[in-house]
């Protein structure tokens, strides 16, 4: 086996398809394959991380030789933990897949190996700081899809823009949770008003609920008080 080029992702050593392939004497294919036909045996965020997109080009950028490792115009990459590279191990079952996960996990797979109690209390430092950014930035990356669906659930209105689902509405305002039956309730009392006061009901598409109606702000000023 041929030295590894060392790649961690989150902190955590991983190997790419080629890498493992390389290491235990098989083919890419076989490795895609084992994947391919046991995906319910393996794990995202446990046996392997899949990159796309932004993370992709994050983790290419941080690599000195892209080429030795990706190609650095794949549009997506599987990186292997020590626990997908042992469950590889074990789907290939030969004796070279065996004595080669022995040897990754007592060296590529254990970085502090043979460091002075300086060396580990820094790496433990490193990689505390690298576990912080990678919090901070999946945090980021939450609050952002978060406001990207209030912002679709708020805007379930009709083309005049004045027109509101009840759940749209309470989304608006920023009240999450609304019941069912709550939402029933205040349905009926829009309704009622709008046919008392001569507003127009409209009427929406909601992934949950079907067909349901939409009101004027104006009345739903009213109810939700």
């Amino acid at each position: 086996m041929n030295e590894l080029t060392v790649l961690e992702h989150n902190n955590i050593r991983v190997l790419t398809t080629e890498q493992l392939a390389e290491a235990y004497g098989c083919k890419v294919i076989h490795i895609q394959q084992n994947f391919k036909n046991n995906r319910e045996r393996f794990v995202e965020g446990k046996h392997y991380f899949k990159l796309e997109g932004a993370d992709l080009k994050a983790f290419k950028d941080s690599l000195e030789n892209i080429e030795s490792v990706v190609g650095s115009r794949a549009p997506s990459l599987i990186l292997w933990t020590k626990q997908g590279a042992a469950r590889h191990s074990k789907m290939l079952g030969t004796d070279r897949a065996g004595d080669v996960f022995d040897e990754l996990e007592e060296s590529y797979f254990n970085p502090t190996k043979g460091m002075t109690p300086e060396e580990f209390l820094l790496y433990s430092a490193q990689c505390l700081v690298e576990q912080s950014r990678a919090i901070k930035a999946a945090n980021v990356r939450l609050d952002k899809v978060d406001e990207r669906l209030l912002d679709v659930e708020s805007k379930q209105m009709t083309i005049d823009q004045n027109h509101y689902t009840i759940i749209g509405y309470a989304n608006l305002m920023g009240i999450r949770g609304v019941s069912r039956e709550i939402t029933a309730s205040l349905g009926r009392k829009a309704s009622a008003m709008s046919r008392k006061q001569g507003y127009h009901i409209g009427k929406e598409y909601d992934a949950e609920y079907g067909m349901v109606n939409t009101y004027h702000v104006d009345v739903l000023q009213e109810v939700f008080k």
